[in-house]
């Protein structure tokens, strides 16, 4: 690789040091060596770590949250953006929000923007609710029940148990919505 990366692959390749190593591997150096170029390269768009660590973060948001939310918005019929966010959330490879998860649990700066994620999240499964006619309170409830479905997916060790069919997902969604 040269010396000629973008900002945007060090975010990639920050996002996925922290998939396979966890947050100790979110270091100029550890990265530069993964990548093969030097720290200056790291430097000439990062001012600091932290930097990188805030942009990281405001990525991870970016692509996790505020772009699968504008992506259903603009490509699935309103009537049906419940049923495949549910899908796509429960059929989706969660190694990097179960990575992010772990960072915030010793670090503050993470955990907060982990907490906004959160909120982020589960209002927009709250508008989506509403739209079906349920009351603002009920669909906020709701929300939450589905968004800790989503998590507790993520702790479910047996990959045999990880799936469930499209009839019984359907069944799900539709029970949220009445």
């Amino acid at each position: 690789m040269n010396d000629r990366l973008s900002r945007k692959d060090w975010l990639k390749h920050g996002l996925r040091a922290l998939v396979v190593g966890g947050p100790g591997t979110l270091k100029a150096d550890v990265l530069a060596k993964q990548l093969g170029v030097s720290r200056g390269s790291f430097y000439w768009h990062f001012r600091n770590l932290a930097d990188f660590h805030d942009a990281l973060l405001a990525y991870w948001q970016t692509t996790s949250t505020q772009a699968v939310i504008e992506g259903l918005t603009a490509d699935v019929p309103q009537k049906d953006r419940l049923f495949v966010l549910v899908q796509r959330a429960l059929s989706a490879d969660t190694s990097l929000e179960r990575a992010m998860r772990l960072w915030a649990a010793n670090a503050p700066a993470v955990a907060s923007v982990l907490a906004e994620v959160d909120r982020e999240r589960i209002n927009y499964l709250g508008s989506l609710l509403t739209e079906h006619d349920v009351s603002t309170s009920d669909a906020v409830e709701r929300a939450k029940l589905i968004y800790w479905t989503y998590l507790g997916r993520m702790d479910v060790a047996a990959k045999d148990q990880m799936n469930v069919s499209d009839q019984t997902l359907a069944a799900f969604v539709a029970a949220m919505q009445d």
